[in-house]
């Protein structure tokens, strides 16, 4: 059954789980996506709502996966679309209302500490919810009050900028924001709300269990904030003046900082209001504290695989390296062809490894539309180098037969939280070569004393370090001795840590402790039942 997009929450059948999306399932494949669609399809049992947050609707793909029978409600939002004709026109506010509501938002914008400022977010929400004033986006850029809090803003923290280019931004950065809240009657009523980020989802997830007065929890597989800096810090989009642009040593310009310090404080609101906040691998738990996170509500649950569907191209595989005889080795990407991912550092190490090794041939499966200027510098790239007889974009591929053509798995991303696709290779006996992100490192060297004992399985290179990478790849391409053993190292580390049926019978039971009481009607299922559901 696939639920349509104009399909409404009923409300008489709520939603065991709503899961809070930005940007990723069910329209973008593999990743989160296939996490999402993970947790979803191994619960049979349990009921769950999708909250989708977008940026705009015509630039979002055509849906990948189709939604499974235990979807009960789906909804979107797309939060950087134009505003509506009436949210151009200021309401009427009566004078106690915008007297108070503007007192909390300057707490919200100039408190002193973190949690201050958060308190004064929902106290200010809170206001607005009870004052049954319904203001508009207009109301935030032409009330007097507002004009005030604007200018003092400007004083404190950019004055000696463009003024002009200080309200536009404050204007953009709110907008989605405020779009979103306007649509918070659109998410699904549920006993459980799980955000799969901090961020927008975050934000929008705890207002939801606020309202409803049900657990929140989040689930973070990457670290949305420091994401959020990483590609802030590099944008093209926000305007600097000249003097930056060509002096990289004065650091971030105000208006990064601005948008910074917005999605730090979104997590912030995020963090504080979970219950439990869950991350893939031990790192991103201090990251998580680093941005605002309590120490005691977080936990570490990693992602999982079904090991024994990949043994069909497990076998395939080897059959195909023992009986062909040619000398190629096929070294494979499988993901988006985007810029977190570092595709061009690839191409560059690829360059390097084809002049020393000529039997190298590279293969790089994904979708290429969503970032198109992106892919197509990736082609102009190739093309400089020369290597387009050797290096292959081949589209979208099935994982298992994509994984039964290759040798050696190729990660170069500067950023990652714990790759399905490391797991996804290990399961068909193939060792990975990745940069040193997310939980690549434990998941090729090893977490503990017990997994360093079975061996690495692979090799860990530095980011935007082509060299580095190609030192990696040509180590393995020379010896297929090294490629087998290292396989056969991955393919037992996910047997022993990284079982689907294990990872996801962890969130059931999160689902089934956090709502019993409500949630009477889950069957609890054995370990051994569990491992007996459908698979993604």
């Amino acid at each position: 059954m696939k639920v349509e997009k104009d399909k409404k929450s009923d409300d008489s059948e709520i939603a065991d789980v709503c899961l809070l999306l930005e940007g990723t399932y069910p329209y973008i494949q593999g990743g989160v996506s296939a996490w999402v669609h993970q947790i979803i399809t191994t619960m049979p049992d349990v009921r769950f709502s999708i909250f989708f947050i977008g940026s705009q609707r015509e630039t979002t793909p055509k849906q990948f996966y189709t939604l499974p029978e235990n979807v009960v409600a789906f909804e979107e939002v797309y939060i950087f679309e134009k505003l509506e004709e009436s949210e151009k026109v200021a309401a009427k506010i009566p004078k106690f209302v915008a007297t108070e509501l503007y007192r909390l938002l300057g707490e919200v914008y100039f408190g002193n500490r973190s949690a201050d400022r958060v308190v004064a977010f929902w106290e200010a929400l809170d206001f607005l919810e009870k004052s049954g004033v319904d203001i508009t986006f207009a109301n935030l850029c032409q009330n007097y009050e507002c004009w005030e809090l604007l200018k003092k803003g400007y004083h404190v923290g950019a004055e000696g900028d463009s003024f002009i280019d200080f309200f536009w931004s404050v204007r953009f950065m709110h907008m989605p924001i405020w779009t979103l809240l306007k649509r918070r009657s659109q998410v699904p009523k549920a006993r459980v709300y799980h955000a799969v980020s901090t961020g927008y989802a975050g934000v929008i997830g705890a207002f939801a269990a606020r309202v409803q007065k049900a657990p929140y929890f989040i689930t973070e597989h990457g670290i949305y904030t420091k994401e959020r800096v990483a590609e802030i810090s590099q944008a093209s989009w926000i305007y600097e003046s000249e003097s930056y642009y060509f002096d990289p040593h004065k650091g971030l310009s105000v208006l990064k900082k601005m948008w910074i310090n917005l999605f730090t404080f979104l997590g912030h609101i995020s963090y504080g209001a979970a219950e439990r906040i869950i991350a893939l691998y031990e790192g991103n738990t201090r990251l998580q504290v680093e941005y605002g996170a309590a120490a005691d509500r977080l936990e570490i649950i990693p992602n999982g695989i079904d090991p024994t569907a990949y043994d069909v191209t497990r076998e395939t595989r080897k059959r195909r390296r023992e009986e062909t005889e040619d000398d190629r080795v096929i070294i494979g990407f499988m993901g988006r062809i985007v810029p977190i991912k570092d595709v061009k550092t690839l191409i560059r190490s690829a360059y390097h490894v084809i002049r020393r090794c000529p039997n190298a041939h590279f293969l790089l499966a994904g979708p290429t539309e969503e970032d198109e200027e992106y892919f197509e510098s990736c082609q102009e790239l190739i093309t400089q180098f020369g290597i387009g007889d050797q290096l292959e974009f081949i589209g979208r591929q099935k994982p298992a037969e994509f994984l039964a053509s290759i040798d050696i798995m190729l990660l170069t991303s500067i950023s990652e939280g714990l790759p399905l696709v490391i797991l996804e290779a290990y399961s068909a006996s193939i060792p990975v070569v990745s940069t040193d992100v997310g939980a690549c490192r434990e998941m090729i060297e090893g977490r503990t004393v017990p997994d360093r004992e079975l061996g690495p399985a692979g090799a860990v290179t530095r980011i935007y370090s082509p060299e580095d990478t190609a030192e990696g790849l040509i180590q393995l391409i020379k010896s297929p001795e090294m490629v087998d053993d290292m396989g056969e190292a991955g393919r037992e580390r996910v047997e022993r840590y990284y079982v689907e049926s294990d990872i996801m019978g962890q969130y059931h039971q999160i689902y089934k402790d956090t709502t019993w009481s409500k949630f009477s009607h889950i069957r609890v299922k054995s370990l051994a039942e569990r491992s007996k559901l459908p698979s993604s």
